[in-house]
């Protein structure tokens, strides 16, 4: 297993990051925000929908965000989910603690690497 890691120093969404759709069984995933000073705040998002567009939403040009997790404060790390299947997720910063701060999304998923 090889971990991704995801890094924004602004406010905003980070690209999609897909998801290993071919893994055999339930996908897991755990995930920890990294921050490199407190007061930092925002989500982990996933979608069901392919965010590169090969086999693209009839009803949108965007995949749907559903806010998975919310961090906030201090490094957090979250237990892993294996209930159903996501097709990417990424990091959306709500807060910035304050100017140069960095948060990192750090993705380990079974099944890859």
């Amino acid at each position: 297993m090889q971990p991704v890691y995801i890094t924004g120093s602004s406010v905003g969404s980070s690209p999609w990051k897909l998801a290993n759709w071919q893994s055999n069984g339930l996908q897991q995933f755990g995930f920890a925000v990294l921050t490199s000073t407190g007061g930092s705040s925002g989500t982990i998002d996933v979608t069901l929908e392919d965010p590169t567009l090969v086999y693209p939403n009839p009803n949108s040009s965007t995949p749907t965000a559903f806010a998975f997790a919310t961090w906030g404060a201090s490094n957090t790390f979250l237990t892993g989910f294996s209930s159903f299947s996501i097709a990417a997720y990424r990091l959306t910063i709500s807060t910035l603690s304050s100017a140069g701060a960095k948060v990192t999304l750090v993705t380990l998923q079974s099944g890859i690497g």
